[in-house]
């Protein structure tokens, strides 16, 4: 939740003319940015694939599995093509369909289809009798 706090603490800087106290601030907004999708990445690849060593795998269990490396990966994807689009892509033409705003409601919405198979809302498991 600290990262999220940060994040909204710092906002980002405008994309010209920013002073070098804005530019700070963006770089600010963009580390805790990193570190809260990294987080939510760790989340899905790593927490939420746990099992129970006392419990037998259930086929519902692996096919959640599943979607949470899907989403994990996908939000690392997401958070590697920004990092491209800061480095190189700054003034081309991608900017005008704001290319980071889409990357990162890709890697939300992942994050929230995990969260959501986590909570078994998404591939419960079948009971049994």
């Amino acid at each position: 939740m600290g990262f999220a706090v940060g994040l909204a603490l710092f906002p980002t800087s405008p994309l010209t003319g920013a002073s070098a106290t804005q530019t700070l601030v963006g770089h600010i907004h963009l580390t805790f940015a990193s570190a809260l999708f990294l987080t939510l990445a760790y989340f899905s690849l790593v927490l939420f694939r746990k099992t129970n060593p006392a419990k037998q795998m259930t086929a519902r269990k692996k096919q959640r599995n599943l979607v949470y490396a899907v989403c994990g990966y996908t939000i690392l994807v997401c958070i590697g093509l920004v990092v491209v689009d800061f480095a190189f892509l700054k003034d081309s033409a991608l900017q005008a369909i704001d290319a980071v705003f889409w990357l990162e409601s890709a890697a939300v919405l992942a994050f929230g289809i995990s969260w959501l198979t986590k909570g078994e809302a998404i591939l419960a498991d079948v009971a049994t009798e």
